[in-house]
């Protein structure tokens, strides 16, 4: 099982796209626990920090959280894919039963679960600072489709 893994690892980045391989995995990984999470896309690959928007599906969404949209997204969800927004919970319901301070943590955890991925793949997928130490990713906004 483990020279497959490696097999597969190898045969996913043979080219010289490092950074996007290793995120792409990152994701994949990523949307066992987050199944609506669809993409990402870079915004910045800055010194220290790989700033990236995360691409969500409106309706896994809305089933991870037990949620609808929020009245006005509902009105005017064709709009939607046209911003960015902080938190996954932004266009629900639910973000009215949540505090500032409970959305900040649940985007937390999401992204503290990124960068642990991200920072257990193998070393030739992974981009470094000019320290040698793994870039963080920093999961910047969330775009709905």
């Amino acid at each position: 099982m483990k020279e497959l893994i490696r097999h597969i690892l190898k045969e996913e980045t043979d080219d010289s796209k490092t950074l996007e391989k290793g995120i792409d995995i990152t994701i994949k990984i990523l949307k066992k626990t987050y199944p609506y999470i669809i993409g990402w896309k870079l915004i910045n690959d800055g010194k220290f920090i790989i700033d990236i928007n995360i691409i969500c599906d409106i309706d896994k969404l809305k089933e991870f959280y037990n949620s609808e949209l929020s009245f006005y997204y509902e009105k005017h969800r064709d709009e939607l894919s046209n911003e960015d927004y902080p938190y996954a919970v932004s266009i629900l319901n639910i973000k009215n039963e949540m505090t500032s301070d409970e959305m900040y943590e649940d985007y937390k955890i999401l992204k503290n679960e990124l960068n642990d991925i991200y920072e257990m793949l193998p070393e030739h997928l992974t981009v470094k600072d000019q320290f040698n130490d793994i870039k963080r990713l920093d999961s910047d906004r969330f775009v709905f489709k």
